[in-house]
């Protein structure tokens, strides 16, 4: 057969083309169409469009390993994937990252884990979300027991929504487009993306969803219709909005895709009103003539679904409900999943919010593989997933281990350098002398000259300034520990907005080894308001405080959790006395309690302390038996293996409250004494901040 011209044109029309352009003649317009049938007609263009994309590959740290429950003696079985009971031996572990998406795309692009992505047949399905405003995802009210506090954005959030959200329609589109654009890279050739669109941007979304997997490739505009009107909606003087769209494309023509059937209503079952008897059911007759035929019940799948998926809500009462903003319900993503997905294939969310996908790919037998920028985000994941775990073993079903990890945990200096100061400078203002200036003046600490990462000096204490709006790793910590024994100093506080998760105890116990007395304190986001700093607002907070205890009873010892302490600081409530002008009202969290102040108008002061159990304050600890059983293991850039020094926290047993389960257990069941061990206790309170205590048998 012969070869099709890629131009699609006849002998006469290549001559005539050629004389054409002979003579220096234009072209007529009909032959854009042969010439260029493959270019890209439509283009969108907005403010601060960019065909770059983050091209950085930083290491995940892996924060936590659950395997739920890990209490039993293990049952090794040579070359099987699972146990007797269900558990995975090998294999795939499924992953749920904290941080930015950009960064967590290009590491699994240009990283090692590019490897075991392709090894599972790649991303065959990704479903993302990408809110149009976030504020509600960082921003909302947590319940403690009488009392109500509002859980504000964290500096990482705040730069989300200030820089990549906060913009409205041009830098939220600059954002989705970067991160389609990195997850096509990852996606299966015979893999599919569902796209849930904010209403104010899914024309948008539609037109740079053809540019980057080509029109071609475009599916189904899918809508959910989720609610009927009720209440203030019913009463709006518009057309009511009731329903989502959701944008399926593939990667190719070649794409998974298994029809999905939905319950006949009732009018139509009832159809089946004939039965012979036999033991083959229900039946309705079908055709006429010699064309008449039985259709039985039992063989009848459902309706085909359409482009039209009538679903409720999550309603108040409902079982999954989480009351997390923006959660989908569960049913709607398994149409999804199922359509576009076989078992054992891998699924992915890259703005997964409250773990909706990745519950859903785990009840579905999907491997998975989640992320999200927000800490309470990864929380509240972690525990469903848990859960998801226990259910599936009490039902005698294979289940997966899952890892909570962390991006870059070493943090590259260009990344600090060219990517924060370079595009995202501090209000326009400055550089990092800038920046250390105003923490600085904010701590009230004086200024230091040529040392390296100390900058400044408080009561003989040194201060050491972490990276704007990125975590205080344990690489820069190592940093300045070494500078201060280099320069003999014992005594150094670390600022930061955000540290590592687990990077406590483990980084202040080596620095007494190396005799550095090492304080770490969160930064508030307040030290840019420079009136909050001339009227001394400004309260620096100490890291979480656990108080725990090994019982050991004859050949046993069980771990028990006796005290946990927030933001807990000596001269806290002086300080904010301090700070405080007459007239004003101030919550602090301090010990555990709520502390209400007020100043009248002459000065006069008052407080409310409002008594809290500490265990109020606790929404999840766990226990690693055996903290240093597994090291910690990355492979770098050469794909080469090494040891960072660290351990991996491998969940061996956790309580954890639930809207159905509010009582924590504070005591861990009892084990066999292994003399020398050394015991890790991982707690995480209401806002989702993760503190770690080791202890020794």
């Amino acid at each position: 057969m012969k070869k099709k011209n890629k131009m699609d044109l006849t002998d006469n029309e290549k001559r005539d083309l050629i004389k054409l352009i002979e003579n220096n003649q234009p072209i007529p317009e009909n032959y854009r169409f042969k010439l260029f049938k493959k270019k890209d007609e439509i283009e969108l263009l907005w403010n601060g469009k960019s065909y770059d994309t983050t091209n950085v590959s930083l290491p995940f740290q892996i924060i936590e390993h659950v395997d739920e429950p890990r209490e039993e003696k293990k049952i090794e079985i040579q070359g099987d994937l699972f146990d007797e009971r269900g558990r995975q031996l090998k294999g795939w572990t499924n992953k749920l990252i904290w941080g930015n998406n950009s960064l967590v795309l290009s590491s699994l692009i240009n990283g090692p884990l590019r490897k075991e992505i392709e090894e599972q047949g790649g991303l065959k399905l990704v479903y993302i979300d990408p809110p149009f405003d976030v504020g509600d995802d960082f921003e909302f009210d947590i319940q403690v027991g009488n009392e109500k506090l509002h859980k504000k954005r964290n500096a990482l959030e705040q730069l989300a929504f200030s820089d990549t959200w906060g913009k409205q329609e041009d830098s939220f589109l600059s954002m989705v487009y970067e991160r389609l654009k990195l997850i096509k890279q990852l996606l299966a050739k015979n893999g599919s993306i569902f796209v849930h669109c904010d209403w104010r941007v899914n024309s948008y979304l539609k037109t740079i969803l053809n540019e980057i997997f080509g029109v071609e490739n475009f599916r189904r505009e899918l809508i959910w219709f989720r609610d009927n009107p009720s209440g203030g909606k019913s009463t709006a003087n518009n057309f009511i909005h009731s329903h989502d769209t959701i944008l399926y494309y593939t990667s190719s023509e070649n794409f998974i895709f298994n029809k999905q059937y939905e319950e006949y209503a009732e009018k139509y079952l009832e159809r089946f009103d004939k039965d012979d008897k036999d033991g083959k059911g229900l039946y309705r007759l079908q055709g006429s003539g010699d064309n008449l035929r039985k259709q039985y019940l039992k063989d009848s799948k459902g309706k085909i679904m359409q482009t039209v998926i009538e679903i409720p809500n999550i309603n108040v009462m409902a079982k999954e409900r989480l009351y997390y903003p923006t959660q989908k319900p569960e049913k709607l993503i398994e149409i999804f999943i199922n359509s576009a997905s076989n078992e054992n294939d891998l699924v992915a969310d890259f703005f997964c919010g409250s773990g909706t996908t990745l519950a859903v790919a785990e009840k579905c037998n999907r491997k998975w593989l989640g992320c999200d920028l927000g800490k309470f985000a990864i929380h509240t994941s972690r525990k469903r997933l848990i859960n998801v775990q226990r259910d599936k073993k009490d039902l005698g079903k294979n289940y997966r281990a899952f890892e909570v990890l962390n991006v870059g945990k070493y943090q590259r200096e260009f990344f600090f350098k060219d990517y924060l100061y370079q595009k995202r400078s501090i209000k326009n203002e400055g550089s990092e002398n800038h920046y250390y200036s105003i923490v600085l003046s904010a701590y009230k600490a004086k200024a230091v000259d040529n040392l390296n990462t100390l900058k400044g000096v408080k009561n003989n204490r040194f201060i050491a300034i972490g990276p704007f709006n990125l975590q205080v790793t344990r690489m820069f910590t190592e940093k300045v520990i070494e500078e201060c024994i280099q320069k003999k100093i014992t005594k150094v506080d670390i600022l930061g907005f955000e540290f590592e998760m687990g990077l406590f105890p483990n980084i202040r116990d080596y620095a007494k080894t190396k005799n550095v007395d090492l304080n770490c304190l969160y930064i508030p986001n307040e030290v840019f308001d420079k009136n909050a700093v001339k009227k001394n607002q400004i309260i620096f907070y100490n890291t979480a405080y656990i108080d725990a205890e090994i019982i050991k009873k004859k050949k046993e010892f069980s771990v028990r959790l006796k005290g946990y302490s927030i933001f807990d600081s000596e001269n806290l409530f002086e300080e904010t006395l301090s700070g405080m002008k007459n007239g004003e009202k101030r919550e602090i969290l301090m010990n555990s309690s709520i502390i209400k102040v007020q100043k009248d108008k002459k000065g006069k002061i008052s407080k409310q302390i409002i008594k809290m159990k500490w265990k109020s304050w606790v929404d999840y600890w766990s226990v690693d038996f055996d903290f240093q059983s597994k090291q910690e293991i990355i492979r770098d850039e050469n794909n080469k293996e090494k040891w960072t020094g660290d351990y991996i926290f491998e969940n061996e047993w956790q309580s954890f409250k639930t809207k159905e389960k509010k009582e924590l257990e504070f005591e861990t069941p009892p084990r066999p004494i292994k003399e020398g061990k050394k015991i890790a206790i991982k707690v995480i309170d209401i806002f989702g901040n993760d503190t770690m205590k080791i202890l020794k048998i």
